[in-house]
């Protein structure tokens, strides 16, 4: 359904730049793979008020079921597995009551805040990490084994899976999600069935994972984790499969399966843009201006029904060189399964770049450097190369101008994009060993300068702590050397300190800093940025510079995976656009 949505756009859009009302019909589509949702967007996107209702589905039949053959469930996310459909059974095997009765839930929805600080050591995450709980029972008691779903929809612009996991025999699933600072509520979906008319059913509502502060002199938000008990009757878990609803069998809804017709897997966790920033004068903090090398980036994950990762697809730009040094980017996976990696690069205008084979590089034994390749464990947690040496990426340039100095589009040179694509022999579980710290991979910078006769390598918060259990990345001031932040993040400009007021655009950054996160999570949208003699500009606008092309990308994709359907829409498209032009030359005629 979403494809066809996306390819249905293309006559609305179309039919849209001769509209008066231009732009009207863009709107739902503006925030496609962006990941730079305003707090307006934010408040939009997230009005739910906690109620749950039921939605009928399909009624079944036995022609429609399959048997499960292994069932695992419980907190830790499983979903059922099953069989390839095909094997027919007969109808639920509950009572079917004289009467058919439809489906009923009440819930109630407690919170419990959160502590985001790290025992006290802010790591600088931005995004929020929180377990959703749901506990389902019918007038039996407990309800085991049915699925539940987890989305949003703020990142993307549509559901967006961050979680899923199947009830256990307390009818309980803990499920852990990270999601931008962007994120208030998230939707939860659970399947199951009727027993009284056969019918398969959703109760589908919404939960908080932030809710303002409350006390004396509070402000902004804190995370919550939610405990959502649903008290239902008439509903019970689907006995087997009900194909019209689930064609794999794999447990997770096709409404929701990214691959509807492969049990193998399920759903497609996308981060929507982000950037990564660091600062490369470590183990000295250097003048925190977060500018020495700069990246925007997006990732999307292909899970199993379980939540395991198979592959992991990333689109990079290199956007920022405010140093000296040179360094390269590298992503570290530690997974006990060997990966197949495709890399390719193109230049700032959309072509091919052949410059990653005659660049330094800074990361000794790794295979796969610039031509991707099978690697082992070992390769892979030493670092899959996404950008060579940053004096090549950026064509000699560095994006990062002294503060009030003029710097336009004109100026701007939009780096070098890595395209990576990496697969799993076998589906890694990504929450094992500190692969993801706050939702996001483990990203490093190695150095064109070494300690002890080994390029230096800097990592964010989160990764490593030191003798004395400090974080080995976070310096005595407690500032990092690494941060990534939502959407396209305008850096600051040279030299200038991003804590400091007097020299920094952000004026919330401090208070996010100090407060631990809870305060002005959205410091990244807050910039004082208004030419004066006395304030010169202390931000690099990116944002103005960067071109979104989130939409096209996800077009591209449809193109790829429904050739049928788009020359489908292109015939359509085609047909449109004659009847426009008739029309308007018929109008001129007349005239």
């Amino acid at each position: 359904m979403k494809r066809w949505l996306v390819l249905l756009s293309i006559p609305l859009l179309i039919f849209d730049c001769s509209n008066k009302k231009k732009g009207l019909l863009l709107l739902p589509f503006l925030g496609l793979g962006d990941g730079s949702s305003t707090e307006t967007k934010a408040a939009a996107a997230n009005t739910g008020d906690g109620t749950f209702t039921v939605v009928g589905l399909e009624t079944t039949d036995p022609t429609q079921v399959t048997t499960p053959t292994e069932t695992t469930g419980g907190s830790s996310g499983d979903q059922t597995s099953t069989t390839t459909p095909g094997t027919e059974v007969t109808t639920p095997t509950a009572p079917v009551a004289s009467t058919p009765a439809p489906t009923t839930v009440n819930n109630e929805t407690t919170v419990v805040v959160v502590d985001q600080t790290n025992d006290g050591n802010f790591n600088f995450e931005t995004n929020i990490t929180v377990p959703v709980t749901v506990v389902v029972e019918n007038e039996s008691g407990p309800v085991s084994n049915a699925p539940v779903t987890v989305t949003e929809t703020t990142t993307t612009g549509e559901p967006n899976v961050v979680g899923t996991g199947t009830t256990d025999s307390n009818g309980s699933v803990t499920i852990p999600i990270s999601v931008p600072p962007t994120v208030t509520t998230v939707e939860v979906s659970i399947i199951g069935v009727n027993p009284t008319t056969g019918e398969v059913v959703e109760i589908t509502g919404s939960a908080p994972v932030q809710q303002p502060s409350t006390g004396s002199g509070s402000e902004g938000t804190v995370v919550v984790a939610p405990v959502v008990n649903v008290d239902t009757t008439n509903f019970q878990p689907v006995n087997g499969c009900v194909q019209a609803v689930d064609s794999d069998c794999d447990g997770i809804a096709n409404v929701y399966d990214e691959f509807p017709e492969d049990p193998s897997l399920a759903t497609t966790a996308r981060s929507g843009r982000y950037t990564i920033a660091f600062e490369d004068m470590y183990p000295s903090a250097g003048d925190a201006d977060l500018n020495d090398h700069s990246t925007i980036f997006s990732t999307e994950m292909d899970k199993t029904p379980t939540n395991k990762v198979k592959v992991i697809r990333g689109t990079y730009t290199h956007v920022a060189k405010g140093a000296g040094y040179n360094h390269e980017l590298r992503l570290s996976l530690d997974v006990p399964t060997n990966a197949t990696v495709q890399v390719s690069y193109v230049d700032g205008n959309g072509n091919p770049w052949n410059g990653c084979a005659a660049a330094s590089k800074y990361t000794a034994n790794v295979v796969g450097d610039c031509t991707g390749g099978t690697l082992n464990t070992a390769q892979l947690k030493r670092g899959v190369l996404i950008l060579p040496s940053s004096d090549k990426t950026l064509f000699g340039s560095k994006n990062v101008p002294k503060a009030g100095s003029t710097f336009t589009i004109n100026d701007f040179v939009r780096g070098v994009t890595a395209q990576v694509t990496i697969t799993f022999e076998e589906p890694v579980d990504l929450n094992e060993t500190k692969n993801l710290v706050g939702g996001h991979l483990n990203y490093f910078l190695a150095i064109n300068q070494k300690t002890d006769g080994v390029f230096r390598q800097i990592y964010r918060p989160g990764y490593f702590k030191d003798s004395k259990g400090k974080d080995s990345f976070i310096d005595k001031n407690g500032f990092p050397w690494a941060i990534i932040v939502p959407g396209v993040f305008n850096h600051p400009t040279e030299g200038d300190d991003i804590r400091k007021p007097s020299t920094s655009g952000y004026i919330f950054f401090n208070s996010w800093m100090h407060s631990n996160g809870v305060a002005h999570k959205d410091w990244y949208l807050h910039v004082d940025q208004i030419p004066a003699p006395n304030r010169p500009s202390y931000v690099v606008r990116v944002s103005d510079f960067y071109a979104d092309n989130g939409f096209s990308a996800y077009l591209l994709k449809a193109v790829r995976k429904n050739a049928f359907e788009v020359s489908a829409s292109l015939i359509v498209v085609g047909a449109a656009l004659g009847f426009l032009m008739k029309k308007r030359l018929e109008k001129q005629q007349a005239a």
